[in-house]
């Protein structure tokens, strides 16, 4: 376990995944992460990476070839290495090892710099194309929130509210194919804000794309405490809640998003993918901010 901390909030973080386990506030200790319950959901904050969402048949094809791969990518299962810079920031780092190649035939570093500063993490995702031929991935974060976060609360008393105005439609996702159709539904009409419901993820994660605002809110009615997620520059958002179970709501900022139902082409051709050449890089940081 890896601990930043400063005067404002503790951090403690794992090597499995480079995930988050805990963000606590320094004047009120809460742990404003979700508490990684392994009946529910045994994870809090895992970086998704080379995939974000599943595969058809949990496989894709690359060159011809078919390599399987579980849902999210093997990010979230992988041991990285870390080097704690300061009491402040933390760089984990993922390179492929034998088991890696096996499910995915390129050669990257995947580095996940964690840097605390004032009531900020920020969480800064670089990609490094290692091999010698163009490299394509998605990737991603999967931050998981404590809601409510205090006991005694309600979660019906909990909302999110974006930075604009928005007028959004939803992907609908084929639960018995573990895909997106082409089918949207209307869930945003210029509006912020939508309360916490558990019938809002009946099918699974909300899926959104074309938003204009690069921040997302979660706050109550009954408090001013909030923790707000900076996404500048991520093309896609899911937000989602374990379905018909209270206490968590994750809010996760994406590059790319789960194969469409009747997706049968090269991984190279996902929508959503991102092109690496020889030696070139790719960087976005998103960032969660707690206020107590």
């Amino acid at each position: 376990m890896i601990t930043l901390k400063n005067d404002l909030l503790e951090v403690v973080l794992e090597n499995k995944g480079a995930e988050i386990i805990k963000i606590v506030g320094q004047s009120d200790q809460i742990n404003y992460m979700w508490r990684r319950d392994p009946v529910q959901w045994g994870s809090s904050a895992p970086i998704l990476f080379p995939i974000v969402g599943a595969l058809q048949n949990n496989e894709c094809r690359i060159d011809g070839k078919t390599y399987s791969m579980t849902q999210h990518g093997f990010s979230r299962h992988s041991e990285y290495r870390a080097n704690q810079l300061s009491d402040t920031e933390v760089i984990f780092t993922l390179e492929p090892n034998e088991e890696i190649l096996k499910q995915y035939p390129y050669l990257f570093r995947l580095e996940v710099t964690y840097s605390l500063n004032d009531n900020l993490l920020a969480c800064n995702l670089k990609v490094t194309n290692t091999d010698n031929k163009e490299i394509y991935f998605q990737v991603g974060g999967h931050p998981a929130f404590a809601c409510p976060f205090m006991d005694g609360e309600s979660s019906n008393d909990y909302y999110l509210e974006f930075s604009d105005d928005e007028t959004l439609a939803r992907k609908v996702i084929n639960l018995k194919k573990k895909g997106i159709s082409h089918e949207t539904v209307s869930f945003l009409d210029n509006e912020k804000r939508f309360f916490v419901r558990q019938e809002l993820f009946s099918n699974d994660t909300i899926v959104l794309e074309n938003f204009k605002s690069n921040k997302v809110a979660l706050k109550s009615l009954n408090h001013d405490k909030s923790l707000i997620v900076h996404m500048d520059g991520f093309t896609h958002l899911g937000i989602w809640a374990a379905k018909h179970v209270g206490g968590l709501i994750a809010i996760e900022p994406w590059f790319g998003h789960s194969d469409y139902d009747d997706f049968c082409g090269e991984f190279k051709d996902k929508e959503g993918i991102i092109t690496l050449k020889e030696n070139e890089q790719f960087e976005a940081t998103f960032k969660i901010e707690i206020n107590q």
